[in-house]
């Protein structure tokens, strides 16, 4: 495929052909870039006057979408540093156990990256991370309920959830297959069942036992003809009462007094001691009835149930920022029963804990954006608004003290993102971004490049200082001065942006830089990879080659490095001690970056609509966590934030507002 001539309009798709992981080889190349809108007329950031047709904003992209609806959703799953900080302001918990950092010890299985090992976030709800989240969830919940403290704070964990209904009586005719059934020896014998040998005699259905309480259950039977039958009571599988029936002509009732947990449970009486009696006259025992009676203590009406129901509604408020609905309250409350009948013992604080660790799987937990929200009006609806802008901004969810602000009207939007991007934690969590933004691998020096996009992001720095600036950026994010070998090229020639990316013969550096900064999208297919062998500098640049597509622009500022060893030094003279030409050779006529060294490129890519398109596309990134359709159906947004740039000189605060306020991200 041709480049296009000078002077005719850049086809809408054009596609370089390298790719990132074929880019350290030595190589001819041919392929595509993909390339904005066709250029033409219009003002921008570039600011100067009668910029050229690459340096404004694409006509094109004026005129309404009218392509097909987008099914491209934005990806709102917490990242690693948002659980992290919905974890601690929720729970007030930093899961540290025996000094032991335990988000650090799952940073693999939570996806995050530590620059020390792992080096790339990942934000999907992948096995591993929902392993980890099971540790987390059963962790946090029980310390809180333990202490009483996070969503817990003045819950009465320990009070009965499980309200005392009045009692009732149930009645199981022994005769009656569809009341009892036995096993062992035994049938129906008149209005008994009688049973020969050692066996049980069990409700047909589980009995309902509705509250953890003390049951009367009361056997009518009798031994005959011999004396002393022995008959166990047993409910849901234990033996909770022993008697001997009464030798009778007719049966007799006994009573046991017992306390049974909530739940279904069957009630059996068991014949245990088949035999004869000291008279030689066989043991039976038959059975006319089995009574059950209770609960024996005196109802609670539904007052439980509202207080759990209020301790319920408390965890949604703290939890996920809400309340529940009337069908959440209900399964939350059959869940909260439920766990405290499978736990049996008398006080539900596990029951609780378990409530939590439900809510901390929910969706509304686990994603900034809670899917919850259009289904909310008025102060929820906003309130859910302000959760995902905080979890976006600084990692963590607002504090009641910034809802209540917001809410009440003391707030707007605005204020509040104007204090959230003034704020420490803007700064650390854009830094962690960034660091991932620019693959540092956590050294000083390859963290440099993101200090310089965190300052230039918080302190209203042109964005244009990521390639123009002309000092380096302590670990205090202040400006330092640096060698006036630097000159103004911002990123490029910092030593850290230098190391792992070989320039020549490779070219990983200029594809690195035209990728990261200018947007073009590199790949390599292996019939080209084959053809590296043999090519050199000056042949990729010839216009005959398939190379020429793409070395038009790489190889020219390949040699725009020279001066910069793959180390990140700066050479004064070549191997040979020769001087060093670091012009970008005259190879190619069109090359849109001409000039001597980085600070030539540097002072002209700022200048480039795709640069500007690139650097937005890293805020578009922090809150949408997806590319911005620039030249779909977002289009007007993109427009918005290139005016934001020119508005402000170039502070990229300003775009982070527009952004935040655009019905796009705020779901309208």
């Amino acid at each position: 495929m041709r480049p296009p001539a000078r002077g005719e309009p850049m086809p809408r798709r054009w596609t370089f052909r390298l790719a990132a992981a074929a880019l350290a080889l030595s190589l001819a190349c041919s392929g595509s870039i993909t390339a904005p809108g066709a250029p033409g007329s219009g003002g921008g950031p570039g600011g100067a006057a009668g910029p050229a047709a690459d340096e404004q904003f694409p006509p094109a992209l004026l005129t309404p979408y009218t392509g097909p609806a987008i099914a491209v959703y934005d990806n709102t799953f917490v990242g690693y540093m948002q659980l992290k900080g919905k974890v601690a302001a929720i729970f007030g918990d930093a899961w540290v156990r025996g000094g032991t950092d335990q988000f650090q010890a799952n940073i693999g299985l939570l996806g995050g990256a530590d620059f020390v090992s792992h080096f790339v976030e990942a934000r999907v709800a992948t096995p591993d991370f929902l392993l980890a989240l099971d540790s987390l969830s059963r962790d946090v919940c029980s310390a809180a309920v333990a202490a009483k403290s996070g969503p817990f704070t003045g819950l009465d964990v320990a009070a009965q959830v499980v309200d005392v209904p009045p009692s009732q009586t149930l009645v199981f005719q022994a005769e009656n297959p569809n009341d009892m059934v036995g096993q062992g020896n035994g049938g129906v014998a008149g209005s008994e069942y009688g049973l020969y040998g050692n066996g049980t005699l069990s409700t047909k259905i589980a009995v309902h036992f509705p509250t953890t309480d003390q049951y009367d259950i009361v056997v009518k039977a009798r031994s005959y003809p011999g004396a002393g039958a022995s008959a166990d009571v047993r409910v849901g599988g234990p033996t909770v009462d022993t008697f001997v029936a009464a030798t009778s002509a007719t049966p007799v009732t006994h009573t046991s007094t017992v306390t049974v947990n909530a739940g279904d449970h069957a009630v059996q009486v068991a014949f245990t001691n088949d035999g004869s009696d000291s008279g030689g006259k066989d043991i039976n025992l038959y059975v006319d009835s089995v009574t059950v009676i209770g609960p024996k203590s005196p109802s609670t009406g539904t007052t439980r149930q509202t207080a759990a129901r209020a301790g319920i509604d408390q965890l949604y408020r703290k939890m996920l920022f809400r309340r529940p609905t009337a069908a959440e309250s209900d399964a939350a409350y059959t869940l909260l029963g439920d766990l405290v009948a499978i736990a049996g013992g008398p006080v539900p604080q596990d029951a609780w804990s378990g409530v939590c660790e439900a809510l901390v799987r929910h969706p509304d937990f686990l994603w900034t954006l809670p899917p919850s929200r259009p289904a909310t009006t008025g102060a929820e609806n906003r309130t859910l608004l302000l959760v995902k802008v905080a979890q976006d901004l600084v990692a963590r969810p607002p504090t009641d003290a910034e809802i209540q602000a917001f809410i009440a009207g003391a707030k707007t939007l605005d204020q509040m993102v104007d204090g959230w991007i003034a704020s420490a934690d803007f700064k650390s969590y854009a830094y962690y971004k960034l660091r991932i933004r620019t693959e540092s691998d956590g050294s000083a020096d390859s963290d440099e490049p993101a200090r310089l996009w965190t300052r230039v992001l918080t302190a209203g720095d042109s964005y244009r200082d990521l390639l123009t600036g002309d000092y380096g950026v302590d670990t205090s994010f202040q400006k330092v001065t640096r060698g006036p070998e630097h000159g103004a090229t911002g990123v490029l020639t910092m030593k850290g942006y230098i190391q792992h990316k070989p320039g020549l013969p490779h070219y990983n550096y200029p594809a690195r830089v035209l990728s990261d900064f200018m947007g073009y999208v590199f790949e390599v297919p292996p019939e080209v990879i084959a053809m590296r062998i043999g090519a050199t500098a000056s042949s990729t640049v010839d216009p005959n080659s398939i190379c020429f597509t793409c070395h038009q622009l790489l190889t020219p500022l390949a040699y725009q490095r020279s001066r910069w060893a793959d180390d990140g030094t700066y050479l004064t003279t070549s191997a040979e001690g020769a001087p060093i030409d670091d012009s970008d050779h005259a190879l190619v006529p069109g090359y849109p970056y001409k000039g001597e060294g980085l600070g030539a490129f540097s002072a002209q890519a700022v200048k480039k609509e795709r640069f500007v398109r690139q650097t937005l596309q890293a805020e578009f990134n922090l809150l949408f966590g997806r590319p911005m359709r620039f030249d779909q159906d977002e289009r007007g947004l993109y427009k918005q934030l290139w005016d934001g740039l020119a508005a402000s000189n170039g502070d990229l605060r300003a775009t982070l507002k527009i952004l935040v306020a655009s019905p796009q991200y705020q779901g309208k």
